[in-house]
């Protein structure tokens, strides 16, 4: 394997390169470097490259694109010769694993009949993040990428804590899971994960005031309940039923 064939790229935070010879400021090539990497191997058209770098773009978009690219070949130094120019747009020659996002993707869809298992990529999966996504984003249309791919961290954590629970780590889980409910209030489900997680350890009258915070709030914010799914877990709780996570939570290689 060359050097350039082991190089990493990081888009899950800030932009980083794992070559100490890159000092990639400038903002704008930071920009286009991300566009690249969102889709390794592959051309991204002009156009899509300008939507990702500019709100509003310069005048002469295309030739100071142009300007860019070259200008980002030369800052990357050895590994500027991973950028290319097709005839359907610029491409980075990198491999899919050599982008974090793209290795955090394929381990967090990874599935396995063993939830052990499972559960391991999903925490290699998500020991991948250092920051908020896409932290580099100069353009709307970038920061919106960034949210997307900040949900699907959160589905991920959400299936981390699912097969943890299953495994039995209910009570480790219940700090992270306050913080959580706090920091993602309309989350239900890491509301319906600390409920659960309380009510296996033994603490049932705390996820049932889970449930009333929850409603309290749904009801003064939006004028509405909580969800169904909610709702039937605490009358389950209410009735001192016993729950697994085949009834509450979904069978545990749902999706």
């Amino acid at each position: 394997m060359t050097a350039m064939e082991s190089c990493t790229f990081g888009l899950l935070g800030e932009l980083s390169i794992d070559d100490g010879a890159v000092d990639l400021k400038a903002r704008k090539l930071r920009s286009l470097l991300v566009a690249l990497l969102l889709r390794p191997g592959s051309p991204v058209p002009d156009t899509e490259l300008i939507d990702w770098i500019w709100d509003a773009p310069p005048s002469r978009a295309n030739s100071t694109l142009q300007v860019y690219v070259v200008r980002l070949r030369h800052a990357l130094g050895r590994l500027g010769s991973l950028v290319s120019r097709s005839s359907t747009g610029y491409r980075i020659d990198v491999d899919t694993d050599q982008v974090d996002l793209h290795r955090f993707r394929r381990l967090a869809m990874s599935r396995d009949v063993d939830a052990r298992t499972e559960l391991g990529d999903l925490r290699e999966a998500l020991s991948l993040w250092r920051g908020p996504a896409l932290a580099d984003a100069t353009s709307e249309a970038m920061r919106f990428e960034a949210d997307r791919l900040d949900e699907e961290r959160l589905v991920a954590v959400e299936r981390r804590i699912e097969l943890e629970i299953e495994l039995g780590a209910h009570r480790e889980l219940v700090p992270e899971l306050r913080a959580l409910t706090r920091r993602h209030p309309l989350r239900e489900r890491f509301a319906e994960f600390l409920m659960v997680a309380l009510h296996r350890g033994g603490r049932s009258a705390d996820a049932l005031a889970i449930y009333r915070d929850v409603h309290r709030m749904f009801a003064d914010e939006l004028g509405v309940h909580p969800g169904r799914r909610l709702a039937e877990l605490h009358d389950q709780i209410l009735c001192g039923r016993e729950i697994g996570t085949s009834s509450c939570l979904g069978p545990l290689n749902r999706r």
